[in-house]
């Protein structure tokens, strides 16, 4: 997505351990300025300062199983933009960004796999409540790994027709959420890359 001058993309790395140079190097080629970084499975909640990009990562405590982790990449050239972060917990990551003349609120997300109904209860209640807390003169970006298949029927203004032909469970939440807070999933309104 490229809001302005400001590139922010999502990777799925299936674990950050030992990862991160060669994520900034990905970065760097890709000229990603935020990157958001689900299924880290790291623990504890952190700040670090890598060569080019400041590391952000909410993760499970040390006596717990890291099953999800969610992290945000941000080049340091824009260190004082960050007007706040919110580690709120293993699945969810907020960054408060100052652009020129607002500010971007910038949720990272981490759904439950499909088939964890309650979890995935849970993780909607959390995220709607950061949202309601959010400024309504920011804008909102919530990126990361839904865990969902939203099919590609159409629904005006929230929903485009370049998806999968499949729906799960996890996609009609996801379809929910995005009406009542009048969101767009935005990798359906384009056509994706076949490899």
């Amino acid at each position: 997505m490229n809001t302005g001058l400001m590139k922010i993309g999502v990777w799925n790395v299936r674990g950050l351990y030992g990862k991160e140079k060669l994520l900034q190097e990905e970065f760097q080629k890709a000229n990603v300025d935020i990157a958001v970084i689900p299924a880290t499975k790291k623990k504890l909640k952190r700040s670090q300062e890598l060569d080019d990009y400041i590391l952000l990562y909410s993760g499970v405590p040390t006596n717990k199983r890291a099953a999800a982790g969610i992290a945000i990449m941000i080049k340091a050239k824009f260190k004082k933009r960050i007007h706040s972060y919110v580690f709120v917990n293993e699945r969810i990551l907020q960054l408060r960004y100052k652009l020129q003349r607002a500010y971007l609120t910038l949720l990272a997300v981490y759904a439950p796999e499909e088939g964890k109904t309650e979890q995935t209860e849970e993780f909607y209640e959390t995220l709607q409540d950061q949202i309601d807390k959010i400024s309504k003169n920011d804008y909102i970006v919530i990126a990361g790994d839904y865990n969902a298949r939203v099919g590609n029927i159409r629904i005006d203004r929230i929903l485009g027709t370049n998806g999968e032909i499949t729906t799960n469970s996890n996609g009609h939440r996801l379809k929910d959420f995005a009406s009542v807070n009048e969101l767009k999933i935005m990798n359906t309104f384009f056509r994706q890359r076949v490899s």
